[in-house]
């Protein structure tokens, strides 16, 4: 019997496969997996193609206007202006590429810095300060009777959870982050649920397909999905759009100087409450005016004060690694220091608006990158706070 002779050039086959066929069965099976994670992610190529969020993301996402007034009301300068911040301050800040810097004192502007990405005219991205903002529109849906209670349950609004657990869930927890949902926060992760909400184009999905985990009320959770929840609720109450309700509960009153932008999650869509408010800095900076003052705006009382109170009261409660959640109100972050508490708006890549009623003043910052957390708070935002206190 004659045994089969091999070459020395002869491909050697894989499960009766030449190398050609197994190659291309590999590629074959990419190619079907590729296809059927779009269909169960249709966002992923947007996400990959932009790779990272941006503050100037609003120029690919649709929107909707939240109305100015026109005209606005400027603000003042004062002729006596800040000291810049030390020098240390100052290079970790140039490090972390601010692009906008300015304070607020007493209703006047008395420091204003632009990098050359910035502007006085310039719209920038807000990322999670916008969580900030519905919380205020929540205050005002419940000073207008829209909202029964802040112990409503949620099912009252999204009747999508009536008769389920998950409707339960009352708006102030929404409000605390302490719904008990199982939303990930997770901003690096492209297949993460908050990376969806930013590049998908169904927010009302991406919402609903949260459940419960814990059991509302018992610990804290910071969770994109709970302001997005908080969000849909308020706009079904005022039975508006949230921009329009931002329209003519802030950016009117407050004398806004330009239009803001919020942005959906497809043409004639939803509002991205959990991020995605765009503005200057000087109409961010009425924001925290407006919560300095209790909620008054020259001279007029707009929101219950004590509505502004509870809203910067911490909770009470722990997170999920069993440490106290103390830094954390209604949608609002807290800083403790020796000189008082420091409320503030924050967002990714080092967006901050920041209230300091110690001095009579509000600080501003817009970036493309924050520093790392010491003791969960950004390390640029506490050196800000100190040059402020001083």
């Amino acid at each position: 019997m004659m045994k089969e002779t091999i070459r020395p050039d002869t491909p050697k086959k894989l499960f009766g496969m030449d190398p050609l066929q197994v190659k291309l069965g590999i590629y074959g099976f990419i190619l079907v997996l590729f296809v059927s994670m779009l269909s169960l992610k249709p966002y992923l190529p947007r996400a990959l193609y932009h790779n990272f969020a941006e503050i100037y993301d609003y120029q690919f996402f649709p929107n909707r206007v939240v109305l100015a007034p026109h005209p606005g009301q400027p603000w003042t300068t004062t002729a006596v202006s800040m000291p810049d911040p030390d020098p240390k301050t100052a290079a970790l800040l140039a490090d972390l590429k601010t692009t906008a810097l300015l304070v607020i004192e007493n209703g006047n502007i008395v420091y204003e810095k632009y990098s050359e990405a910035g502007g006085v005219d310039v719209v920038s991205g807000s990322f999670s300060m916008a969580k900030s903002i519905v919380a205020l529109l929540t205050g005002f849906a419940l000073q207008d009777h829209h909202l029964k209670s802040l112990d409503e349950p949620i099912s009252t609004y999204l009747t999508e959870w009536e008769g389920r657990d998950e409707g339960k869930i009352t708006v102030r927890n929404l409000l605390s982050m302490t719904a008990g949902l199982n939303w990930n926060e997770s901003y690096s992760n492209p297949f993460s649920i908050t990376t969806e909400a930013y590049y998908g184009k169904d927010l009302h999905f991406t919402a609903f397909r949260q459940h419960g985990i814990f059991a509302p009320g018992t610990r804290f959770d910071y969770q994109s999905g709970t302001t997005e929840l908080l969000g849909l609720l308020v706009s079904r109450a005022v039975n508006r759009s949230l921009s329009q309700y931002a329209s003519q509960k802030l950016w009117i009153p407050l004398g806004a100087e330009k239009d803001a932008l919020w942005s959906l999650d497809h043409e004639e869509g939803i509002e991205k409450a959990f991020c995605c408010f765009n503005a200057t800095a000087r109409d961010f900076a009425r924001i925290g005016e407006f919560v300095r003052t209790d909620g008054r705006w020259q001279g007029k009382q707009l929101l219950n004060p004590d509505y502004i109170h509870q809203m910067l009261t911490p909770n009470t409660l722990v997170d999920g690694s069993g440490m106290p959640a103390n830094d954390y109100g209604y949608q609002w972050w807290i800083l403790h220091t020796s000189k008082g508490d420091v409320p503030y708006a924050r967002g990714i890549l080092g967006q901050y608006i920041v209230v300091l009623p110690q001095k009579n003043r509000v600080l501003v910052r817009l970036g493309m990158k924050a520093g790392k957390l010491e003791g969960g708070h950004p390390v640029e935002l506490l050196a800000l706070v100190d040059w402020m206190l001083r």
